[in-house]
Formats: structure tokens, C-alpha cells, sequence
């Protein structure tokens, strides 16, 4: 039999059926029929013809009834218009493709509604405040405080210190004992935020442990004590820990108990959501509720303005506007937040800084900057590495930049990575495999050995990282 003939006839008796079905057979149960297809089978005397309908199980069941009761009457009108000699006796058969195609129809514009079909960065710009929701766990294990420490990482920024003070200051008023921690020579404009007069320094925590004996550590804007500096063997004696963080998990260690939230844009965003949730009071203990501050407000505000480079870099989202704007609403003095924050440095940083700006050295065309400051840099100057923070902002300003490693060495032959992407690269990756972590585009880590064999390898690093 001729393939081509074949379908030609499958054709013209699909067509044939279709118009009768509209204009010839009459049984209303047959009224919303669609004809598919019609396949014969290789001597012709049997043709499949494929229907589906939109309806339930019982409107398929007598629609198929009409059809068989009108098949008599359909096949020999299709003998006669198609001048036959065989007729094919036809055999009805649903098709339920169409009914599968509109539930996958459905399914689809769910999950487009549930923003399946979103990008990671599409999801984030789209997220809400209220969505950032603390872990009952970490509710309950706060509540659960009687006296404990709070304490950033190492060499802390104003999201670190300002999720410190402003969640001390919120567990205070729920009547807990609280101790925040700092370390020595803090960044200019720490010591100005509100509460940081009653920090301790780390160098007097295991006189005061041996002391107090506090019942939990909270680890504020990093999620393991190996981020804090000479205070890890101590911390590390806290059976109760928790952490409040925002950077994402290396892969050398988990995190303790806690809520680590890689999408917020800082901690201080997380840390004004568990406050939320603390002041309205309750629990098992049944705390009484209170206020948001504005000492606490202008903490998690200057948190905020820090973490996102002064809503300049691509962690802003509209919740970081709408947090912006109820912390202002509440009277923080914006202004006077980002003057003793933003972009302030010592006269001697200014000298560190310029001899870091002439070590600025480009690789691969210009897209890899690297800068460098020494203990010798230091000695020279009466600097301190406190007085760098903010020094590798300026070099992601550099027009073709794409990458920026910025290496401190805090002691001989160790240094203290800060790693940056512009658009769409990746150092968190990076940052990683040396047993950091942090975010995409924003990261650091701890290299020991001598000057030149880690720029050697941070530069290949990031020189694969333009391939990939």
C-alpha cells in the first residue's frame, strides 16, 4: 500500500467525519467532540478514529456512546462523499492528550506563579521582608538565654558589629544577660555606633569566662568560631551555640545551629526580623513585649548601609529599600549614619592607602587588579589593618576591572584575602577552597606563604574564573 495514499485517505476521512459531526449528526452528546486523527490499518477495512473532549468522566463515557450510536450513519456517508468501494468500519478511540496537555498547561502556570522559572537573582529581587522569617529553633533558643556572649568575626564591619549591638541590646530588654565582644583596633566609626562603648575586648574573654561562665555563644554575621580570630579555642568550649549569618557555607565546615540566610542582603536584615519576632514578647517564658530603639534601629541601619556599599552594590533589593525606609521612618539620622561609616578614614589611612594604590598591578587585559598591604606598609605609616577597610571598594571602581584580590597580610607570610566580582563573576568559589567563604561577588579567606607564591595563586584562580 502506498505510504502517500494512505495518509492522504486518513486526511480525507478525518475531514469528512469532522464535517459531519458539525453539521449532520445531531446527538447533543457528540456537540463538543474534537476529531484528532484517523489511522487505518494496512488492508484498509479498519479506521481508528481519534477523539478527546473536554470534560469528566462521565461526559466522556456517553459522548463515546453518541459516537458509536451515529458510527452507522457516519460510515456510510464517508463511503458515498469519498466513492469507496471498501468502506473501513470505524473504531472510536479517546485520546486524552489534549486533556494531559491542558493539566501540563496548568501545571506550568502554577509553578510560573510560584516563580519556578526564575532566576537566583530574579527570586531575590522578588522576595519580600516578611519572607525572611526566623527558624522557630533559633526563636526558642535565644528565648532560652540566661546570660550569654555575642561576638562577630574577626576584624569586624558595621553589618557585624551592628547586628552585635542592636541584637544585645534586644535581649537585654528582654531581661538576659548579654556581653558583646570586639577586637582590638576596631575600623573607624565602629567605636561611634551606639552601645559600642560597653564592648570587651577579646583579649579579656577567658579572664571574664572563667568568671561568668555564660550558657550560649551567638555568632553574629559568620556561622563557625574559626572566624574568630584568636577567641576560636575559647568559643569553642560553648556546648549552646547559635549564629545569626547571611554569607554562604564553605565547604570545610557546617555551620552551627542558627539561621544562615545567603539571600538577605546583610545580617543586620536578619538580625532586625529575629528582633521583630523577640519583641513581641511571649514564649515559654512568657517575656513581655518591647520596642524597637532607635539606638537598635540606627545599628541595623548602619549594617545595612555598609553591606550593600551604600545601596550601591548588586545585594540591594526593594526589601533592602523598604527596610531603609522603616528604620527611618523611626528617626535614624541617615546621614550622620553614613558620614561615620561610609568611606571615613584616619590621616594615617590615607598614607596606607597610598602606598596600596601603588601596588596596584593588572593581569589578564586589565580585568584581574591586585593590591597588597604589608606589615612593613604598617610599620611605615603607623597604620592599622583596621584602617584598609574599605581600600578594595576603591579598586572595584576601575573602569575594565573584573575581579579584585586585595591582600592583607596580617602577620609574616600570612594574609588575609578580600576577594571581588563585578558582574557576574564568582569568588565565593574561590575564597572556598581556602577554607573561607562569603557571597558570588563579595568573599575572603586566609592564604599562608610567601608574597609572590600566593599572588601566583590567586591570580590563576581568578584568571580561570574569566574562562569559566
Amino acid at each position: 500500500m502506498d505510504p502517500y495514499r494512505t495518509r492522504k485517505l486518513n486526511q480525507s476521512i478525518l475531514e469528512v467525519l469532522s464535517d459531519l459531526l458539525q453539521v449532520a449528526v445531531k446527538d447533543p452528546r457528540v456537540g463538543f467532540v474534537t476529531l484528532s486523527r484517523v489511522k487505518l490499518n494496512r488492508d484498509q477495512s479498519v479506521a481508528e478514529v481519534f477523539w478527546s473532549i473536554m470534560g469528566d468522566e462521565q461526559e466522556t463515557k456517553q459522548s463515546l456512546e453518541g459516537l458509536k450510536r451515529a458510527r452507522g450513519f457516519m460510515q456510510g456517508k464517508v463511503g458515498r462523499l469519498l466513492g469507496l468501494r471498501q468502506v473501513p468500519q470505524l473504531r472510536f478511540v479517546h485520546d486524552d492528550s489534549l486533556a494531559r496537555g491542558l493539566e501540563m498547561d496548568d501545571l506550568l502556570r502554577k509553578l510560573e506563579q510560584e516563580g519556578e522559572f526564575l532566576t537566583e537573582d530574579q527570586k531575590r529581587r522578588q522576595l519580600k521582608l516578611e519572607d525572611l522569617q526566623p527558624p522557630s529553633e533559633l526563636i526558642q533558643g535565644l528565648r532560652n538565654v540566661g546570660s550569654c556572649w555575642i561576638v562577630p568575626h574577626f576584624n569586624p564591619d558595621p553589618d557585624a558589629m551592628g547586628s552585635a549591638l542592636a541584637l544585645a541590646e534586644a535581649l537585654v530588654a528582654m531581661g538576659r544577660q548579654v556581653r558583646v565582644f570586639g577586637y582590638p583596633d576596631p575600623p573607624t566609626g565602629l567605636s561611634d555606633l551606639p552601645g559600642f562603648a560597653s564592648t570587651v575586648s577579646s583579649e579579656d574573654a577567658a579572664e571574664l569566662y572563667a568568671q561568668e561562665k555564660p550558657d550560649t555563644l551567638i555568632l553574629v554575621d559568620c556561622h563557625r568560631v574559626d572566624r574568630c580570630g584568636s577567641l576560636e579555642d575559647l568559643l569553642d568550649r560553648f556546648e549552646t551555640r547559635l549564629c545569626i549569618d547571611h554569607h554562604l557555607v564553605s565547604n570545610r565546615k557546617a555551620p552551627d545551629p542558627g539561621w544562615v540566610e545567603w539571600r538577605a542582603c546583610s545580617t543586620c536584615t536578619l538580625v532586625h526580623q529575629v528582633i521583630q519576632v523577640l519583641a513581641a514578647g511571649g514564649g515559654a517564658g512568657g517575656d513581655e513585649p518591647f520596642e524597637l530603639s532607635l539606638d537598635m534601629a540606627t545599628n541595623l541601619f548602619a549594617g545595612l548601609l555598609n553591606d550593600t556599599g551604600g545601596f550601591r552594590f548588586n545585594n540591594t533589593m526593594p526589601l533592602t529599600f523598604d527596610l531603609a525606609g522603616r528604620l527611618s521612618a523611626m528617626g535614624v539620622d541617615t546621614g550622620q549614619v553614613a558620614h561615620m561609616t561610609l568611606h571615613r578614614y584616619r590621616p594615617v589611612g590615607l598614607a596606607l592607602l597610598e602606598l596600596v594604590l601603588a601596588t596596584f598591578k593588572y593581569y589578564a587585559g586589565g580585568q584581574i587588579l591586585l593590591a597588597r598591604a604589608t606589615q612593613e606598609m604598617l610599620a611605615e605609616t603607623g597604620g592599622l589593618l583596621s584602617d584598609t577597610e574599605g581600600f578594595v571598594n576603591i579598586a572595584t571602581a576601575v573602569d575594565g576591572v573584573r575581579f579584585v584580590a586585595f591582600m592583607k597580610e596580617i602577620e609574616s607570610d600570612t594574609w588575609r584575602v578580600s576577594l571581588r566580582a563585578r558582574e557576574q563573576g564568582d569568588v565565593q568559589t574561590i575564597a572556598a577552597r581556602y577554607g573561607g567563604g562569603g557571597h558570588k561577588q563579595a568573599a575572603g579567606c586566609t592564604i599562608p606563604g610567601e608574597s609572590a607564591e600566593v599572588v601566583s595563586m590567586i591570580v590563576a584562580d581568578l584568571t580561570a574564573a574569566l574562562e569559566s
